[in-house]
């Protein structure tokens, strides 16, 4: 093969499906045309080719590569960069083009050999001069990884995580198996492990190969929330994927049964195939929830004269169902309320509090998130927690489930009420359960009508679906005034029916049909129109979208409302996303290990844990070292490495997903063109629900009544239902 090294001029061509490239190329002066595979080319880029020229009947002389591989950077202006890209610790983009002011082309040797050298670069003293240094000589394994990854288009951010996942073994792991990387590194999926696989020569027909794929499959059907696949199901997503023969994944299926990670559950005439965590967690929430289903209670207290005396000393009367919630509270060890908006959850909820308070119990209440714990806390006048920090977790620093949970705390209290059940999935709950002591009632309140959880599992509709635990559903409605609709239009499509718009109140539609439009006027209502007219700020009103992608989804909501609410500032672009100070974002993933700070005048706290949903503000940018802080429920602080920046997005607007658990001011929601599987009646519910004070649609009412008219819920793969029906325990 034929070497040449050069810069890439421009992209003449690219096909972003299989990476094929038609690129201008200049090498020792002379342009050549240059066509081959990659992930990704740059252009003024310095790049090392290896290939041969070949003859094109249209196009003429071409240098058809077949490997390719980034080299040092030599201009001044590709030196900056290189620099600047993190490949050196604390030397940001300013910095870097002053070192290169006074070092010219010998920039890169001077760091390398001759330090000292730097000090004489404003803002290097000795101080920074030796954490380069200390970092220097410890991250040589990491910079040679970075010129091994160049040549695949990695990037800073995931090359970083790689070596924190493999230390000076990086190499050698993924030479051996690339495939390693789709499992073990949050960001590199299957399709690019396959791509650095075959760019390495790897066999397409290789047990790695097809042994990565069906993990991979397993692994994305858990984050579609199933808790397994039947082993028909796993081998034709799996063939969809790599386009394999069924029969030559089907011996690569009890290979993998092997793995401590992988499980095959023979049921009936049914093979399902499971990650060994989630199978683990069935089978103990099965046991568990089957075994306290036979505790019953007796207490020494007449409960209806309890609550016949708190309605007259708080001027409120309880439903029928309502005082049903008080007296199971007091006979099951597990019990299950569940309701929709404004059927009176919050005022059992202290009605049971106050029942087993007089009785001298110890309760703890809880919530997935930190939002809902929050809410919790606001609502019942007691501390609430999240189960997280209840429990004091400390997970892996990823979304990889956790395998190897001991069972470290074991909760010291009478009575846990943990709220927003329909959010827990099955990993949470499995923790929970094994953190309460025998004798200990367990409550848990949700709305069964919310979307399922983001995690695996279909917990609290299977527990109400299998009818082992006691279940009481609030269906009267209390808060609802003559002059609010929320309520009223969340019960009207709850049932199937369209809500009702009533001119001035805090419920309308807005219709447009243009899609770029209906961008513009949401854009308005947020920066000027809601301010303006009701007072709002734009930091009540939360856009709620149910996509990612598309003219109105989130990505393309959040950049056009960055530009108009927030658009100079102190800022760092982090891959396509600009992070500016001032700006509203979002915690992306569960992140045990992120430090926060609380200080105030009346308090003190330092811990860790930062969760999948938290929405917060930026309050410092340090644009030369690329980091940033974020202000979470405004009192938290949380300071962001560069390397941690891709687990946070902007979130002025933010998907329905993302939102449960919250409770914004003021809701938008475009309702316009969407995926049919998203088009869904307990999704525009959900959205709905959100709303404390206004919710505005705009789009289409054709959507609309699709929406309400689906109430096609996505089948989960679970058996934890049919497990809890089972009589042994």
């Amino acid at each position: 093969m034929i070497k040449i090294t050069g810069v890439v001029d421009k992209i003449i061509f690219r096909n972003d499906e299989n990476g094929y490239t038609v690129a201008k190329f200049i090498s020792d002066g002379d342009d050549l045309t240059i066509v081959g595979n990659c992930l990704e080319l740059k252009t003024s880029m310095d790049y090392e080719l290896s290939g041969d020229f070949t003859f094109h009947k249209k196009f003429g002389e071409q240098f058809e590569f077949l490997e390719i591989e980034k080299i040092l950077p030599k201009s001044e202006e590709g030196i900056i960069k290189y620099l600047s890209s993190g490949i050196i610790p604390f030397i940001g983009e300013k910095t870097a083009k002053k070192i290169v002011d006074e070092f010219k082309e010998d920039t890169l040797k001077i760091i390398e050999e001759d330090t000292d050298k730097l000090l004489r670069i404003e803002g290097i003293g000795k101080g920074k001069l030796k954490k380069i240094k200390e970092s220097l000589a410890d991250g040589k394994e990491l910079r040679d990884l970075m010129v091994f990854l160049n040549k695949y288009d990695l990037g800073t951010n995931l090359a970083l995580k790689i070596y924190k996942e493999y230390e000076n073994n990086s190499i050698d792991i993924i030479t051996k198996n690339p495939y390693k990387l789709a499992e073990d590194i949050q960001g590199i999926g299957f399709k690019k492990a396959d791509q650095i696989a075959s760019m390495m020569g790897l066999d397409f027909n290789s047990s790695f190969r097809k042994q990565s794929a069906l993990k991979y499959t397993l692994s994305s059907a858990a984050g579609e929330g199933h808790s397994f696949l039947p082993k028909d199901e796993l081998i034709k997503k799996t063939k969809m994927l790599i386009n394999i023969n069924e029969e030559e994944l089907e011996p690569e299926i009890l290979s993998l049964s092997i793995d401590d990670k992988f499980y095959i559950e023979k049921k009936n005439d049914e093979i399902n195939c499971y990650y060994a965590p989630l199978l683990r967690a069935e089978n103990y929430i099965a046991g568990k929830l089957k075994e306290a289903s036979k505790i019953t209670y007796s207490e020494n207290i007449d409960v209806e004269k309890y609550l016949d005396e708190i309605e007259n000393k708080q001027d409120i009367k309880f439903a029928k169902n309502q005082r049903l919630a008080v007296s199971e509270s007091l006979n099951n060890a597990c019990l299950i309320i569940t309701g929709g908006p404004g059927t009176g959850k919050t005022t059992t909820l202290k009605a049971i509090i106050d029942v087993f308070e007089k009785l001298e119990k110890k309760i703890y209440l809880a919530a997935p998130t930190g939002r809902a714990a929050k809410r919790m806390k606001e609502a019942t006048g007691r501390d609430a927690s999240t189960i997280h920090k209840l429990l004091d977790l400390s997970f892996s620093d990823d979304e990889r489930i956790n395998y190897g949970y001991e069972e470290e705390s074991v909760l010291d209290c009478d009575i846990l009420i943990v709220d927003e059940m329909s959010m827990v999935d099955l990993i949470l709950m499995e923790t929970l359960l094994r953190s309460i002591k025998r004798g200990t009632r367990l409550i848990l309140v949700g709305d069964k009508d919310q979307l399922p959880s983001v995690g695996a599992g279909n917990v609290l509709s299977d527990l109400i679906e299998s009818k082992r635990i006691k279940t009481v559903n609030l269906d009267e409605i209390f808060r609802q005034s003559d002059s609010s609709m929320i309520i009223k239009n969340a019960h009207l499509i709850n049932k199937g029916q369209r809500p009702e718009f009533v001119k001035d109140s805090d419920f309308f539609f807005i219709t447009e049909s243009n899609e770029a439009k209906t961008l513009e006027i949401i854009t308005d209502l947020v920066n000027r129109r809601l301010p303006g007219y009701y007072g709002f700020s734009p930091k009540d009103i939360q856009v709620l979208s149910p996509m990612r992608r598309g003219v109105v989804g989130v990505n393309n909501l959040n950049k056009n409302l960055q530009k108009k609410l927030n658009p100079k500032n102190r800022e760092i672009k982090v891959a396509d996303t600009i992070f500016r100070l001032n700006d509203k974002v979002m915690q992306i993933k569960n992140n045990y290990n992120l430090e926060y700070k609380i200080e105030n005048e009346f308090y003190k706290e330092e811990g860790e844990g930062v969760f999948n949903g938290d929405i917060g503000y930026i309050i410092e940018v340090d644009e030369e070292e690329r980091e940033l802080v974020v202000l979470y429920d405004d009192v938290k602080k949380v300071k962001y490495k560069y390397e941690d920046l891709d687990e946070l997005t902007l979130s002025y607007a933010s998907t329905i997903h993302k939102s449960q658990g919250s409770e914004f001011k003021v809701v938008l929601i475009p309702i316009t063109y969407a995926p049919y599987i998203l088009l869904t009646r307990n999704l525009i519910y959900t959205a709905i629900t959100r709303a404390k004070e206004l919710v505005v649609l705009v789009g289409e009412y054709r959507y609309l009544d699709i929406m309400i008219k689906n109430n096609r819920i996505s089948k989960r793969y679970s058996n934890l239902c049919e497990k809890l029906r089972e009589d042994n325990v």
